[in-house]
């Protein structure tokens, strides 16, 4: 597997800049709704201490009005132990170099470490914390309004529209294996097979987004696959609006 991103996604993303008026109105706020909650997991194969924050990440994931991406982080790959080492097969730079910048964002360094759960890009905690990570959940759900975003699949297009935003930001797609099932040969975790729901296999830039909002256009995914939208203010920033794709 190998973890693309792609810039600009200019054949398939049409983007208008005009207000929508769809979406729930809340706290005298047109076009804004509460939820959902962006989970991030920063997460390795060839973690042990891992495992019990999947379990609590697959939790989450199942749950409602929760957006779950599980992001597999490389630097574990050449750790070695008794039982060798295992090479993540979901493991990308590009996932590592997404966590650094959250913790330059977050923690003020660009230091990494696993598991990390990043909630709505505006707090982090350890994953397998669940105090922590179910005050940031809360916390999160009280006080971030985020923008609506309303989806419908056209045959092989998905189309998102996507409600004001205070500030506007940049639109990502993400692609999601849906359910996976890893037995492991190796490294701290051999010998146990490793269930996980909703790993990253692909990240692409869909471009800016106006404070007004807009829609989006691209292709749906592949059969087998699943698919997120999140908009983030610049440089990584908060979560400004996210939305599971249609089925």
């Amino acid at each position: 597997m190998q973890f693309r991103v792609l810039r600009h996604l200019a054949s398939a993303m049409a983007l208008i800049a005009a207000g929508l008026s769809h979406g729930l109105a809340q706290d005298g706020e047109p076009g804004r709704s509460v939820g959902p909650v962006v989970v991030e997991m920063f997460t390795s194969q060839a973690c042990s201490k891992c495992r019990a924050a999947n379990e609590y990440y697959s939790e989450l994931a199942t749950g409602d009005g929760v957006i779950a991406i599980s992001w597999h982080v490389d630097y574990w790959n050449e750790f070695e132990t008794r039982q060798g080492r295992w090479r993540d097969p979901f493991s990308d730079p590009q996932c590592t170099k997404r966590q650094r910048q959250y913790n330059k964002n977050l923690r003020g360094r660009s230091s990494v470490y696993t598991p990390q759960m990043v909630i709505n890009g505006a707090g982090e905690a350890v994953g397998s914390d669940r105090k922590e990570v179910d005050a940031l959940i809360s916390a999160a759900r009280a006080s971030q309004l985020l923008a609506a975003i309303s989806v419908r699949r056209d045959g092989a297009e998905m189309m998102f529209d996507i409600d004001a935003t205070p500030t506007g930001g940049e639109a990502f797609l993400v692609t999601l294996k849906p359910a996976v099932d890893t037995e492991i040969h190796h490294g701290q975790n051999a010998g146990v097979v490793i269930q996980e729901i909703n790993v990253a296999t692909e990240l692409q830039s869909l471009g800016e987004v106006a404070s007004n909002g807009g829609r989006l256009t691209t292709p749906a995914p592949q059969a087998g696959d699943h698919c997120a939208i999140i908009v983030q203010e610049p440089d990584q920033g908060r979560i400004i609006a996210a939305a599971y794709c249609a089925s």
